[in-house]
């Protein structure tokens, strides 16, 4: 019986509770007079998964929220300050009326 009260507690850990919005300024984020430190400094990055893309044409960079860990590092790093990112509860994902992009705002609960 104890191990599944473990498997209980993994289950109601505040992280598994949360989805996270990445939203990356169009307007700030200029990844070809930065040196990409978001890129450089992310974790999920040097593990060899792409969450943080910046391809040799893009005016943005884009983050992979599925992928995203939420640990921030790359706000810190950003020179320019374009990158936010936000911690939902999950119950929202499914309640999302509109999606203005990949890494853009999201409108949640609107009646339709």
């Amino acid at each position: 019986m104890p191990p599944k009260k473990k498997a209980q507690k993994e289950a109601d850990s505040p992280g598994d509770n949360l989805t996270r919005i990445a939203i990356v300024s169009a307007e700030k984020c200029k990844p070809k007079k930065c040196r990409q430190e978001c890129k450089k400094s992310c974790p999920v990055v040097k593990l060899g998964k792409l969450c943080i893309e910046v391809g040799p044409k893009s005016k943005i960079a884009y983050l992979s929220e599925p992928l995203c860990i939420g640990c921030g590092i790359c706000v810190k790093k950003c020179p320019f300050e374009a990158i936010n990112i936000i911690n939902l509860p999950k119950d929202l994902e499914r309640n999302t009326t509109h999606r203005y992009g990949p890494n853009s705002f999201k409108l949640h609960r609107l009646p339709m």
